[in-house]
């Protein structure tokens, strides 16, 4: 059994090394858009979410990106009705490429979020509080090259928020909101140089 696995791993590592055209990545800047769904694990959940994003690969294997979201959810209190949310995040992750082939390349990225949150009660408890803060974000995803500039890229975040704006809104509430999201977006980028 350890025999097939390893050589499965060299196999792979091979590839990786050995696609030339690959290379070719080597310090580029791309500009795109992003959209896709949100869910938060205290919230709602299914919301839209939108923004842009700027890449900068490094070299071949290794990359940067930096990404503006936007998106809104809600917040159930029981009977004191619910709160609206509004957060825009802002995202830098290290990108590395495992697999990267000429036209298709599996990545994995971490990195910290800044988010710009805001919650507001308009029900039975009312109130706003913004809170801003860093928190960390990992995922993966691929990008598929549909032109000679142009990517589209898939991918799956999970954002730690660890928010407590509910709790410090609304004192009386014993809420347990973090505000913890994960996203699955699709996006294109463009090939600046």
């Amino acid at each position: 059994m350890k025999k097939p696995l390893g050589l499965a791993a060299l196999v792979l590592l091979a590839l990786v090394l050995a696609a030339p055209p690959a290379a070719a990545d080597a310090l580029s800047l791309e500009l795109g858009l992003h959209g896709g769904l949100v869910n938060s694990k205290d919230g709602e959940g299914g919301s839209f979410l939108g923004g842009a994003q700027a890449r900068v690969n490094l070299f071949w294997i290794v990359a940067a990106e930096a990404r503006a979201s936007y998106y809104t959810d809600s917040y159930d209190l029981g009977q004191l009705g619910s709160v609206d949310v509004e957060n825009i995040p802002f995202q830098v992750s290290g990108m590395i490429y495992p697999i990267k082939l000429p036209k298709v390349g599996v990545y994995l990225l971490g990195g910290g979020t800044y988010s710009n949150l805001k919650v507001k009660g308009t029900s039975v408890v009312q109130g706003e509080v913004t809170e801003k803060g860093w928190s960390t974000h990992v995922g993966a995803g691929i990008d598929v090259k549909v032109g000679e500039k142009t990517t589209l890229n898939g991918d799956v975040r999970a954002v730690f928020l660890d928010a407590n704006s509910v709790d410090e809104l609304f004192d009386s509430v014993k809420s347990s909101y973090k505000g913890d999201f994960w996203t699955v977006t699709l996006g294109l980028n463009y090939k600046l140089f």
